[in-house]
């Protein structure tokens, strides 16, 4: 399946990974390792906590200079609606990532192949891996591909922080203390 995941992203990206390895990392989730021991596979979570680092301070420096009259709460905002699991799992499946992670049968079976959870997790896995296999240049012209696009086509223009905009109609006309 690696091989094929491979082939998959050459033709579709023109990304090629050195180290095959942390491709399959990225794409194998623990039921799989359990169901595999003595293959000595490692599974996604180490390498999706650098993917999810590596994306907020990306979409976090591309948002401050493309919105430069953003005050800081509102670039947060649109961070938070960037970086978030709805979007991250929209764009696994936009990347066809769901066809390629290795799942063990049970959970296989349980239909995790569609969880959002699990595909935010395996893009930002993803993320990791391209990172260290290739660096800042390869994951930026990957995100600028993906996932930049879909803020100037307007995705992202809903993001709204319910808490924020209560306490900015409340606090409008002066401090008000809000009790959660």
């Amino acid at each position: 399946m690696i091989s094929e995941l491979q082939a998959y992203l050459q033709a579709e990206f023109g990304i090629h990974f050195q180290d095959t390895a942390l491709l399959a990392e990225a794409f194998t989730q623990a039921s799989y390792v359990n169901e595999h021991p003595k293959e000595h596979l490692k599974y996604y979570e180490r390498i999706e906590f650098l993917g999810d680092a590596v994306l907020q301070l990306f979409v976090s420096e591309y948002i401050y200079q493309r919105f430069p009259e953003l005050p800081q709460g509102k670039l947060t905002r649109l961070r938070a609606a960037m970086v978030c699991e709805d979007s991250f799992s929209k764009f696994a499946l936009e990347c066809h990532f769901d066809q390629y992670i290795r799942l063990g049968r049970g959970e296989e079976m349980a239909g995790a192949r569609k969880r959002p959870s699990l595909l935010c997790d395996i893009f930002e896995a993803f993320i990791g891996a391209l990172y260290l296999d290739q660096g800042r240049v390869a994951v930026e012209k990957f995100i600028h591909r993906v996932i930049f696009p879909k803020l100037d086509q307007g995705w992202f223009d809903h993001a709204v922080d319910a808490k924020t905009t209560l306490q900015e109609f409340l606090q409008r006309n002066g401090d008000v203390q809000i009790v959660y």
